[in-house]
């Protein structure tokens, strides 16, 4: 399996949504909320595509920390003063796991935030997943959970600016014919 991270459009949206509820059970969200991320946040969305399947996705946006924006709600307008970059969501298909696509998509997300002078990403760990999270770097942060299940647990982590996130956000193929290939 080739997979590569690229830009999510719009028209991504309802098959973000339809992998969002098989992964995420009632945690996935609506098409019309991630065509909403993708139209406030373009360069903090992106889908994990093998050849013309979308097996993952990163639905992520400019926000506050430990106030993450409420499930399954339609945001208007992103904060002119964030001070986090938030992970809305972060999922990788099964077939795709293994491939390392995370790791090559934060580099990805702290260039993003570096570049808007932001110092911390911020997610919310449920499922379990908050053992992966803290392998990559995040920490529990108390609050921020509330509203989001008992095992849900919202971490941060600082920004690390590298240069591979940086070639990659900053012009995809401008630094190499397929950068994101995984």
């Amino acid at each position: 399996m080739t997979v590569q991270w690229r830009p999510a459009r719009a028209d991504d949206a309802p098959r973000i949504a339809a992998l969002a509820r098989a992964e995420l059970g009632d945690y996935g969200e609506a098409a019309d909320l991630y065509a909403e991320r993708i139209a406030l946040s373009a360069a903090g969305c992106w889908v994990l595509a093998d050849d013309d399947a979308l097996v993952g996705h990163c639905i992520s946006h400019p926000w506050h920390r430990l106030a993450p924006p409420a499930m399954h709600t339609l945001l208007g307008n992103l904060p002119p003063s964030a001070d986090c970059w938030y992970l809305h969501d972060v999922v990788v298909a099964p077939a795709a796991r293994g491939t390392r696509a995370v790791e090559r998509l934060l580099p990805i997300l702290d260039d993003i935030a570096t570049r808007r002078a932001i110092p911390v990403l911020a997610l919310i760990a449920v499922g379990g997943a908050d053992a992966y999270w803290a392998r990559q770097g995040f920490i529990a942060a108390p609050g921020g959970a509330a509203g989001f299940g008992a095992d849900a647990v919202y971490m941060e982590r600082p920004v690390a600016c590298s240069a591979e996130g940086a070639r990659m956000s900053g012009g995809i193929a401008a630094a190499h014919p397929n950068p994101t290939t995984l």
